[in-house]
């Protein structure tokens, strides 16, 4: 019979590959992703870059290109850089303007430890404070840091701020001024009573109302000693870094029983006269802002408790203290008044109305 032709079969000699091959296809796949995996790795940032880089550049209409490192910002945010705040000077405005709330007058409860003083200079700077009054000396005669003046050592409140206090004003940008109460003072007489205003020529302290009604002594503008006692204090809290004086009761004693008082040898110089010699001491160590009540602010040079105005005191920063709403009537009063001490020298004048002051 014969055989079918089937046509040529082709023979193989492997139908697989060998285990030793498949071995090394893997290893060489695994080799060619760790090398792609490489490659991305170290090219990948670039591109994103570049990519970042272009987006930026057509995003600002070609104003800021891309560099080398992919980096560039919008101008707006290369170019608006915050101004520093300048210092205060003697004879210029504050450099925070004192508006509504960028002055405080602090508490001492507030400042009585390292702790406490950072975190109320912390809360003070949140609420766009610029400026801290600190009270030093007040209108009792209280003391209220740790002095090292001789007359000031029975005068120290029990209560007194850290003397880091004043440091964690300056970290929170704040910039610190220290409250001081001259001659109104009714401790400090009985530690040397030759500061005293005495009663008319006698050694007793002239009071200003009845002794049963506490009526309290006042130490003597005249007198060098009580000068020179304040300036003692307002050199040690400008060496424990208050920028800055707040002077209150730099005036005679109130007018009640004023014929009664005697004030020494006064060698002719008139009220206003020695109230313009020591303030120019106090103002040229630094600045200092000077508080009066309205009604002396107005009462010019007839001013029972100056002597003399306000500009004619040589007043550089002044501080009328008002207690109750302006009046319909006083407000021409003050207009005029504001006028007349700025052409006759002042810089600076501000109205201060509880805790708020207003330059005007």
């Amino acid at each position: 019979m014969a055989r079918k032709n089937m046509g040529k079969v082709k023979r193989y000699r492997r139908s697989f590959y060998s285990g030793g091959q498949q071995l090394r296809r893997i290893l060489t796949g695994v080799l060619a992703l760790a090398v792609l995996f490489a490659a991305g790795w170290l090219i990948g940032p670039a591109v994103i870059d570049f990519g970042t880089s272009t987006w930026y550049s057509m995003k600002q209409g070609g104003e800021s290109s891309g560099t080398s490192s992919g980096t560039s910002q919008p101008a707006s945010e290369s170019q608006a850089a915050p101004e520093p705040t300048p210092e205060p000077q003697p004879t210029a405005a504050p450099a925070v303007e004192p508006g509504q709330g960028s002055w405080a007058f602090v508490s001492i409860s507030g400042l009585s430890s390292a702790e406490q003083a950072a975190a109320t200079a912390q809360n003070l700077a949140s609420q766009g404070v610029g400026y801290a009054v600190v009270p030093c000396k007040d209108s009792q005669g209280y003391v209220y840091y740790q002095s090292s003046v001789a007359t000031a050592q029975s005068s120290v409140s029990a209560t007194t701020f850290d003397a880091a206090a004043v440091q964690a004003l300056k970290d929170a940008g704040i910039t610190p001024i220290a409250s001081i109460c001259a001659f109104r003072d009714p401790l400090a007489p009985y530690v040397d009573r030759s500061m005293a205003v005495r009663y008319q020529d006698t050694d007793y302290f002239w009071l200003d109302a009845a002794a049963d009604a506490g009526g309290k002594p006042w130490l003597n503008p005249y007198s060098d000693g009580a000068a020179n006692y304040i300036t003692a204090l307002i050199d040690e809290v400008r060496a424990m870094g208050f920028e800055q004086v707040w002077l209150t009761g730099v005036q005679f004693p109130t007018t009640a029983g004023r014929d009664k008082a005697n004030y020494g040898d006064t060698a002719g110089v008139s009220m206003g006269q020695r109230l313009t010699q020591v303030l120019s001491g106090w103002q040229a160590g630094g600045d200092c802002w000077v508080e009066y009540p309205l009604s002396e602010v107005l009462a010019g040079s007839d001013s029972q408790l100056l002597g003399a105005s306000c500009a004619e005191l040589g007043v550089k920063n002044l501080a009328i203290r008002v207690d109750d709403a302006l009046s319909e009537e006083q407000q021409p009063l003050l207009d005029a008044a504001v006028t007349e001490l700025k052409a006759g020298g002042v810089v600076n004048i501000a109205l201060v109305q509880g805790d708020s002051l207003t330059l005007l």
